[in-house]
């Protein structure tokens, strides 16, 4: 459980870096086509799902995995991965100092509080995949009364019931529009072709495939600002479906059954589409000034949603070396600015030999292994500050040097002296 929990929180917390482009892209693309933030939003799902994502050069993602596993269970000092410097500067030295193991402790800290999450995590989904099928079965028991409006739907899927004050679809497989019993005639016509918009474009799948997501990643902030705004663009979607080849007088018209509807706002966790589920005023607002796109609008989006899936649904690549290396079969030498990445280097040492160690930590963290033939003579995992130490070769022979850096800068180097 733990670990499902620390993948979760990884593929959350680059899927945040998403959600916080798409935000400010929704108000750029203010006089686009409304399907187009939905579209943004599927996007955002997809990060969320997928476990696995394309390593490119482009990526905007700073880090795909802040926390591993390895760190988790092992760590002697453990730290996070954010990829930017700054933050990890100022957390990795608290979370060094409070969730390193104490000396002869038999578990890491950070494990025990992943493991707590997790639970956590496990208990949370579970209660709001529970309400969501609640409010399902509440709402099914309700119209258990309706009767079939016939007369008005000949693909007998529209129902009357009194139970019910506000139009709205429920069911997945054989979706039900059901509307109040004493809905005016002057409504009934906009009001229906609201709800088969909806219908049309699936949205009663695409809502209930969002609050399954929610249910995942309840504890992400982030994925619940989406959820909510979501389901406004949704709307806003389906308006400008109904009303797109609507003249003056009937958008008017289509705005005046929408306030007719008198319907109380429900709040976002409420399991069937409706008709008005998001504040009417802005809905009205976008409607009665709905004009229909330029050409050029609509091209000009979907590229910005290419561009963004290209760059927010890819991770950055995990080798990256700046800096300056020099090694041959006595001396491994390497100065960089940023080292993300595994090198090794070959030395030809002889009993009686001194390998001098010397490894500068300016940011990042790094790992250093030292072999002989297949067996390991020197490995640590997790350096975190500069160490240096002078290493006696007993056999002569080839040992290998093996570095790796995790966004680390500094230098470090390798060389053979005599013992005197």
């Amino acid at each position: 459980m733990d670990m499902i929990f620390l993948k979760l929180l990884n593929m959350g917390l680059a899927a945040g870096w998403l959600i916080l482009a798409i935000l400010p892209l929704r108000i750029l693309l203010k006089k686009a086509p409304k399907r187009v933030c939905c579209v943004l939003w599927g996007i955002a799902a997809l990060r969320l799902v997928c476990p696995l994502s394309l390593r490119a050069p482009f990526s905007l993602i700073p880090s795909a995995e802040i926390l591993n596993a390895h760190t988790v269970q092992y760590a002697r000092r453990p730290t996070v991965n954010t990829g930017i410097l700054l933050i990890n500067r100022t957390l990795n030295p608290i979370i060094s100092r409070t969730l390193s193991p104490a000396p002869g402790a038999s578990v890491n800290p950070l494990h025990v509080w992943i493991f707590a999450a997790g639970i956590l995590w496990a208990v949370g989904a579970v209660l709001l995949l529970c309400y969501g099928i609640f409010r399902y079965l509440r709402l099914r028991i309700k119209v258990r009364e309706a009767v079939p409006f016939e007369e008005f739907s000949p693909s007998k899927n529209l129902w009357l019931c009194d139970a019910v004050s506000s139009p709205f679809i429920l069911g997945l497989l054989k979706p039900r529009i059901f509307l109040p019993s004493g809905i005016g005639a002057d409504e009934l016509a906009y009001v229906t072709t609201h709800e088969q918009a909806h219908l049309q474009r699936k949205d009663h799948w695409w809502k209930w495939l969002g609050y399954l997501l929610l249910t995942v990643y309840w504890f992400h902030p982030l994925v619940w600002a989406a959820y909510v705004l979501f389901c406004r663009d949704l709307e806003l979607a389906c308006d400008e479906k109904v009303v797109r080849d609507f003249d003056g007088a009937e958008k008017k018209a289509y705005a005046h059954a929408l306030v007719s509807c008198g319907m109380q706002r429900k709040t976002v966790l409420s399991c069937p589409l409706a008709f008005g589920e998001i504040d009417v005023k802005e809905r009205v607002k976008t409607i009665l000034n709905y004009k229909k796109p330029a050409p050029r609008v609509t091209t000009a989006a979907s590229v910005l949603c290419f561009l963004l899936a290209l760059c927010f649904l890819t991770d950055p690549p995990v080798s990256e070396f700046t800096g300056s290396r020099n090694g041959n079969d006595s001396e491994f030498v390497m100065v960089f600015r940023k080292f993300n990445a595994t090198d090794s280097q070959n030395l030809t040492l002889e009993a009686g030999d001194v390998l001098n160690a010397a490894i500068i930590l300016d940011d990042g963290r790094m790992a250093v292994k030292i072999r002989y033939g297949d067996a390991v003579i020197y490995d640590n995992r997790e350096l975190l500050v500069s160490e240096t130490f002078d290493l006696e070769i007993e056999q002569s022979g080839i040992y290998t040097v093996e570095v790796t850096g995790e966004h680390a800068r500094g230098r470090v180097s390798f060389t053979r002296s005599r013992l005197s």
